[in-house]
C-alpha cells in the first residue's frame, strides 16, 4: 500500500483537484491522508465531500504548521510507502 499525505491550510480554490487527482490514479492499494491544519476558508466544507471514500482520510488539527500536520499524519499511516 502506498499512502499520500497532503497537508491542507486555507486551499479551498487548489484542493478539489488535488484530491481528484489522486482519485483518478490507476494504481488501486492506496490510501489518501488529509490532514487539516486548522483551515479558516471553505476547506472543511470540501473535505467533508470526500469522507465517504473508504481510502481517504480525514484528521483535523489547530493550526499547528505543516510539519506538525505531516507527522501527525505519519502516525496514522497503513502503506509502507
Amino acid at each position: 500500500m502506498v499512502s499520500a499525505i497532503v497537508p491542507v491550510y486555507n486551499v479551498k480554490q487548489y484542493l478539489p483537484a488535488c484530491i481528484e487527482s489522486v482519485l483518478k490514479q490507476t494504481y488501486s492499494d492506496w490510501e489518501l491522508l488529509l490532514v487539516d491544519d486548522g483551515s479558516t476558508d471553505q476547506t472543511e466544507s470540501i473535505l467533508q465531500k470526500y469522507k465517504t471514500f473508504s481510502n481517504v482520510e480525514i484528521i483535523r488539527q489547530k493550526n499547528a504548521g505543516v510539519a506538525s500536520a505531516r507527522n501527525k499524519a505519519l502516525k496514522n499511516i497503513c502503506g509502507q510507502y
